[in-house]
Parts: structure tokens; sequence; C-alpha cells
């Protein structure tokens, strides 16, 4: 067989075989529609992995009808072989052939199934949710408990400090490691009144018998009632994925939107109330937007003349008093340290304190704050 024959061959049998190869993954795409559809956690999971197999198989049937005759015409060479001589092919058209001559012969029967399954498969489409995600079970605990806006950094210490030794009581509990206000990330703006405790469970064959994840939450719960904190109980998974995807850390939440604090604060115990008693509700709190104590500090301008001070000379000894300043950064092995420096709490605890914080001036030397 010359090479003319042979590339003949090969293109008759590409398209043959490529036609049918496009279709069929033009319907595997296709197949990914219902998950699409997906919202909420489902989507956030689960539409990345839609999108990257349906642009692999589009890509496919693209190189099946462009590149794959071009690879052929290279490396298929040699005597070429019927489909008969093939063993594999013989065994798998006895299967397929008596199948074919029954559906061509039946062709309207055919038609009827294939009709009939259509139109049962359309009610179910139609009751079809957008959300089934199943609970998972991760193996660790995150618990959430909220305390009023106004507590104070060493208040909510102490309530960590006793909430994980409470905890640590219990025999099912591995470790627990717990955070007050937000870490070191721009992802977490969580303020100083929650606290984020990660509990991580025992095996299971070292609980105690009779002993399940529901109940386990619901002792530790009744440990954990600690008066103006309110406990939220979910997983560390589930629970940044409901944050990323509806900014809500649990698993069902009313969000309330104004321009007023006093309304919103006002809506939301309505809501509160009217959700009360409804069946499935194991768990109902109100998120607290009003109670915070600010600090807010007014320039004297004509004071600040007088000793030939700025507002940015004073915000800055402010800032650097109460807040802290960064002045350098240590460096631990891999890790990287701020060193902030400020004001010890016992100078900065009042709002006499506050009122004392030195000044620094050109020509009068140190004043306070507020003379």
């Amino acid at each position: 067989m010359d090479n003319t024959k042979r590339l003949e061959i090969i293109e008759s049998s590409s398209k043959q075989v490529s036609r049918g190869i496009f279709f069929s993954t033009i319907i595997i795409v296709t197949s990914f529609f219902p998950v699409f559809l997906l919202t909420g956690q489902e989507g956030k999971l689960f539409h990345p992995l839609a999108w990257t197999k349906s642009f692999i198989l589009i890509i496919d049937a693209i190189l099946a009808v462009t590149l794959a005759p071009v690879l052929i015409s290279f490396f298929l060479k040699g005597k070429f072989k019927t489909e008969d001589q093939n063993p594999l092919n013989r065994f798998l058209e006895r299967i397929y052939s008596p199948m074919l001559h029954w559906v061509m012969r039946w062709r309207k029967t055919t038609l009827a199934i294939n009709i009939l399954a259509l139109l049962v498969s359309i009610p179910l489409v139609m009751s079809l949710g957008t959300e089934f995600m199943p609970p998972l079970n991760e193996g660790s605990i995150l618990f959430m408990p909220v305390a009023q806006p106004d507590v104070s950094n060493t208040e909510m210490k102490r309530i960590l400090q006793v909430q994980d030794k409470i905890i640590m009581q219990v025999p099912e509990v591995l470790s627990v490691l717990g955070k007050a206000g937000r870490a070191s990330t721009a992802t977490d703006n969580s303020p100083i009144n929650m606290i984020e405790t990660i509990i991580l469970l025992k095996p299971r064959d070292q609980w105690r018998e009779g002993m399940t994840k529901a109940k386990l939450i619901e002792e530790m719960n009744g440990k954990l009632q600690i008066p103006g904190v309110v406990n939220g109980w979910t997983q560390p998974i589930i629970n940044r994925i409901n944050m990323l995807s509806t900014g809500i850390r649990t698993d069902v939440g009313v969000k309330v939107y104004g321009q007023n604090l006093s309304t919103i604060n006002q809506v939301s115990n309505q809501v509160n109330a009217a959700l009360k008693g409804v069946p499935g509700v194991e768990d109902l709190y109100v998120e607290p937007v009003t109670g915070g104590k600010y600090l807010e500090i007014d320039m004297n301008r004509p004071e600040l003349a007088r000793y030939g001070l700025t507002v940015d000379q004073v915000n800055e000894v402010v800032e650097s008093a109460i807040g802290g300043a960064p002045i350098a950064s240590t460096v631990e092995g891999r890790r990287r340290f701020a060193i902030n420096v400020r004001l010890a709490q016992d100078y900065r605890n009042s709002l006499a304190d506050l009122k004392r914080i030195p000044i620094q001036t050109a020509s009068f030397g140190p004043v306070p704050s507020r003379p």
C-alpha cells in the first residue's frame, strides 16, 4: 500500500469516527448543566470542577477533528487490519448487533420509550432543588461565641481561657485552640467580641458509649453558658464556605439592611420574635450591632497653633499611644513579626489617663493632650 492510499484510508476513517467523538463529547458537556444550576455552598464547591471538565472536553472535541487525524498519519503505519480481525471488536459486535437490529426493527416503540422517559423526567427537573449538600462530618468542631460589642480585651481574654478549660474537661476532646478578634490576615475581619475556637476530637473508638457528635455539642453548650455570651456551633470548613458565599456564619440567616443602626437593631429583634417557635429552629439569636463604645477626640485648633502643633502630629501621638505604632520587625527563622510600641495599659485605661498623654512641642517641651 502506497502512502497516498494510506492517507485516504486515514482520512475517511477519521471522518467516520471523529463525528461520533465530537457529538458524544458535546453530550457529556451538556450533562454538566445541572451542576451549573447549583447555588450557595454547592455552587462554590462544584462550579470550578464543572467548568474545568467542560473546557477539557470541548478542547478534546476540537482536537478529535483537527489534530487527531494528523497524528494518526504520522504514527499509524504498517499493515492495516480490518475490524473483523480484532477479537475485541468481534466480542463487542456480538453484544451490540442484536440490540441494534431490535431497535431498527421496532423504531416506533424505541421512540415511544425515549419520549416517555423524557416526559417522566420533566416533573423531577421542576422539583429539583438548587441546594442539597448533605452535612459533612469534618472530624472537628468550630465554637464561635459572640459577646457584647463593648467588651474589653481583658474580659475577652478571660472568657477565652475559661471556655478552653471547660472544653478540655470533656473526655472526647483531644485539643483546643481559640482566638479572639481578627488574625493577621486580610480575609479575617472578626471583631474583638468574637471568639473562634477549633476543637479537635479523639478517634471514635475512644468516645464514651452512646456518645454522638450532636450529643457532644449539646453537652458542651450546656457547660459553656456564660452571661452576655451567645454560643454558636459549626465546623471549620463549612463555616468558611458560608462566610465567603453569604457573609453569615450559620447555615441559615436573615440579613437586615438600612442606614440607621437603631432601626436595624429594632427590625432584627422583630425578626427574631417572629422566628421563635418555627419548627426546626435549634438556635436563634440577633447579631449585636449597637452598644459599642468609641472614643472621639476633637482638636482644639487655637491651642494647637499656640503650641506650634499640627493636627497630624497630635493624631500620630494619640494613635501611637492607644493603638500602637510599628517601629521595626524581627525575623525568627522563616517567620517575621512586627514590633509595635504603645503606652502600658495602666496609662491608657481611663479618660483621665488619656488626657495626660504627653505631646512633645518644639518651644514648650512636653505638654499634656488636654492642658
